[in-house]
C-alpha cells in the first residue's frame, strides 16, 4: 500500500532528499505565498531547503522575500479587478525576471494560476511551477505542464468576471428587456407602460426603479433565467461540463449577487429600459 503524504509533510522527510536525482536543470525563485508565509503557517526556510536540494536548480531570492514578500495579486484582486490584479503579478514576475529566474515556485494554486495569467497578460516568459510539482519530476516521476490548460480554464472566468461588471450586467438585462417585461405583473405592465402616454411619467419612474426592482427580481428571475442562460453562453465561452452546470450554479449566483449588484445596474438600466417602453 503506498503512503499518502502531504508536501508539508516532506519538510522533515530525511529520506526525500537522497532520492532527489532527476536535475531540472533551472534556475528557481520562491514565492513566499501568503497563506504559508506571513498570513498563515510562518514557514519559509524549509521550501527553500528542499529546492535547493534538487539537482540542477539554482536558487534565487527574490527581492521581496519571506516576512515582506509581496501578494501575487490574486484572490480578492483576481475576482473583483482583473487587471489590478494582472499588475500586482506582473510587479512580482518582474522580481523573478531581475534575479534572471526560469520558474517562479510556489505552494499555493491559487498564486501558481495568478502567475500564469500574469505571465500571459504582461508577456514575460517566466514559467510558474508548482513546488510539489517541481519535487516530483526530480523524483523521477512523469509531470506534464499544466500552463496551457490553466491558462485555457481561466478564460471562461474571466469573461464570467468581466460579465458581472455593472455596465456589462445592465447590457445583459437589457438585451432580456422583453422577456423582463412579459414576467412581470400585468398591472405592472399596464403601469409602465403609461410611459409611452402620460407626459412626465419616465421622471416619475425612475425614482420609483430602486425601490421596485429589488422586490421585483425574486419573482422575475426564475422566468427569466432560461434566456439569461443562452445570453451568458453567447458571452462566455466555457466547456462541456460547465455548460451542464450553468442551469444550477446561474441561479445561485444570481440570488447571491443581485442584491449587492441592483444598486450599481438599477442606474445604467432606467434610462434603457424607459427608451425600450417608448418603443414597443
Amino acid at each position: 500500500m503506498k503512503e499518502i503524504m502531504k508536501i508539508t509533510g516532506l519538510w522533515n522527510c530525511v529520506v526525500l532528499k537522497p532520492k532527489l536525482k532527476k536535475p531540472l536543470n533551472k534556475v528557481v525563485a520562491w514565492h513566499d505565498s501568503c497563506h504559508l508565509g506571513r498570513a498563515g503557517g510562518k514557514v519559509y526556510e524549509p521550501p527553500r531547503e528542499l529546492l535547493k536540494a534538487i539537482p540542477g536548480i539554482q536558487f534565487r531570492e527574490l527581492e521581496h522575500n519571506r516576512e515582506q514578500a509581496h501578494c501575487c495579486g490574486s484572490v480578492v484582486s483576481l475576482i473583483a479587478e482583473p487587471p489590478v490584479a494582472y499588475k500586482l503579478g506582473g510587479m512580482r514576475l518582474q522580481e523573478a525576471a531581475d534575479v534572471n529566474a526560469d520558474i517562479i515556485a510556489a505552494l499555493c494554486p491559487c498564486c501558481t494560476v495568478q502567475f500564469r495569467v500574469a505571465a500571459e497578460k504582461n508577456n514575460m516568459k517566466i514559467e510558474s511551477q508548482d513546488l510539489g510539482a517541481l519535487v516530483a519530476r526530480s523524483l523521477g516521476y512523469d509531470i506534464p505542464d499544466t500552463t496551457n490548460y490553466a491558462l485555457q480554464s481561466w478564460v471562461p472566468f474571466e469573461k464570467m468576471i468581466d460579465l458581472m461588471q455593472p455596465e456589462n450586467m445592465a447590457g445583459l438585462m437589457v438585451e432580456l428587456l422583453p422577456e423582463i417585461m412579459a414576467a412581470m405583473p400585468a398591472p405592472l405592465q399596464s403601469m409602465m407602460k403609461m410611459v409611452k402616454y402620460v407626459p412626465g411619467m419616465d421622471a416619475l419612474m425612475k425614482p420609483m426603479m430602486p425601490v421596485m426592482m429589488p422586490r421585483l427580481m425574486p419573482s422575475v428571475m426564475p422566468e427569466v433565467m432560461p434566456d439569461m442562460l443562452k445570453a451568458v453562453e453567447k458571452r462566455v465561452p466555457m466547456p462541456d461540463y460547465m455548460r451542464e452546470q450553468l442551469p444550477d450554479l446561474m441561479p445561485k449566483a444570481m440570488e447571491n449577487l443581485m442584491p449587492n449588484m441592483l444598486p450599481q445596474i438599477i442606474p445604467l438600466l432606467t434610462p434603457r429600459m424607459i427608451e425600450y417602453i417608448k418603443k414597443h
